[in-house]
This record gives structure tokens, sequence and C-alpha cells, in this order.
């Protein structure tokens, strides 16, 4: 039976990785838990979000283009045009995203933008159980 973990677990994951290869999604799912960072359910705790121990991509119906760059700062150093708000939420055009893809096989982001990249990315693009 394969455990599905929140995606703050496959990410925190994902970078501890890179530095401690032996490191389990079990074990930090364990250390978030006991350290009051996330709730049985793997959500945030208002601790963490308050602490600035994770950051919240939720995003709102109609924020204004710059609340979502308060979301995404990531976004801050593309032109502004590339954005447009369909059905109540930012989404950017074609040809930013191959700008961003051709950025991202470059290994041109930095840890930080990265997260932000995929906290969006992530929301936009079909589940797996949606194909």
């Amino acid at each position: 039976m394969e455990i599905i973990y929140p995606s703050l677990i496959e990410e925190a994951y994902r970078h501890s990785k890179k530095f401690h290869p032996e490191i389990t999604k079990e074990a930090i799912y364990r250390h978030f838990y006991e350290a009051g960072l996330i709730k049985e359910n793997g959500d945030p705790t208002e601790k963490a979000l308050s602490e600035g121990v994770v950051k919240d991509y939720t995003e709102d119906w109609d924020l204004t283009f710059e609340e979502f760059l308060m979301i995404y700062p990531v976004f801050r150093s593309f032109d502004s045009k590339h954005f447009k708000k369909i059905e109540h939420f930012w989404e950017m055009d074609l040809a930013l995203q191959e700008q961003i893809l051709a950025q991202w096989e470059q290994e041109t982001f930095t840890e930080e933008e990265i997260i932000d990249l995929t906290a969006f990315f992530e929301e936009r693009l079909p589940s797996k159980k949606q194909q």
C-alpha cells in the first residue's frame, strides 16, 4: 500500500533528499508533526504560518496583481503583460511558460523561486487522478 503524503512533506522531502539521501518521508512527517508545524492531516499549523516556517500559497478569487505577486514573488522579475486574469485567477501566456521552462532547465532559479513556481504550477496542472 502506497502512502500519499501531503504536498508540504513531499516538498520538504525533495529538498532534504539532496543533503540527506537516507531521509524518509515518514521521518519528515513525524518531525514536522512533533515540532507542531503540521496538523495530523498535513496542513500547516497557525504557529508554522505565523512564524513564517511555512508559506501559504492559497489564492483567493479576484486578487489584484500586486496581491498575486505577494503570494508568488518570483513573478516580479517578469513583465506583467504576460499575465491575465482568467475566471478570477491570474494566469500567464504560453510565451512566459516557455521562458520559465527554459530558465528552469538552465537552473537559473533559486531554491525559493523553484518553490514558488512549483506551487503555482501544481495548482494549475491536472493531477494524475484527473488524467
